[in-house]
């Protein structure tokens, strides 16, 4: 009777990219620690990424939330895509707005460590700031409302109110569907658009 033969098991390859295994890292290790006691060697050997290509890459956890904000743009718009908008200028940047948060779904955890750190950290807030609304900036434009000159900052900023708001509901939100989170950031556009005067943007 011939030997059995050995079955042999072979691992799905990782086909993430450098950037991508150091932001995935990086969340899930801030679900389980504080985001100030995280440092890059850490991240990059739960990555299983040396040290230099993370160097190279993404070389700080600032830099790694940078990426973590473009990473989420990415998604967020070339899914318009296969499923474009509809419905009034408040009705899409809901619709955007919530589509951030399907992109993170699953790692509040991470998300309550870093944002707890961020309040106790304004140079890093302020080094972020203007990423974050650069995001809002394009939000607006995919929505239909413009974001340029004095005006469209201030809308940018009034929008990044209404996501920020809505995070920490986000942040405690168990349900399946988001319920919560979509209630609060209903309420925070239908506010903006009042305090805008009617107009189409937050």
């Amino acid at each position: 009777m011939p030997p059995a033969k050995k079955t042999q098991t072979r691992k799905s390859k990782d086909t993430r990219s450098d950037r991508d295994k150091l932001i995935d890292a990086a969340l899930e290790l801030a679900a389980t620690k504080r985001w100030r006691d995280i440092s890059l060697p850490e991240i990059a050997e739960h990555a299983g990424v040396s040290v230099g290509t993370a160097l190279l890459t993404l070389p700080s956890r600032t830099h790694i939330l940078r990426g973590l904000i473009e990473r989420v743009d990415n998604e967020v718009f070339t899914s318009l895509d296969a499923d474009p908008l509809d419905g009034t200028t408040k009705d899409k940047l809901f619709d955007l707005l919530m589509r951030r948060f399907d992109a993170l779904q699953g790692h509040q955890a991470a998300m309550a460590s870093i944002t707890s750190d961020m309040a106790r950290d304004p140079m890093t807030a302020a080094c972020l700031g203007g990423r974050f609304l650069k995001s809002m900036a394009m939000t607006l434009q995919a929505a239909g409302a413009s974001s340029e000159g004095c005006v469209g900052h201030v809308r940018a900023k009034a929008l990044g109110l209404v996501q920020l708001n809505a995070t920490r509901t986000w942040l405690k939100d168990d349900g399946e569907g988001m319920e919560l989170t979509m209630s609060a950031l209903d309420k925070g556009l239908s506010r903006a658009e009042q305090l805008a005067g009617g107009g189409k943007a937050a």
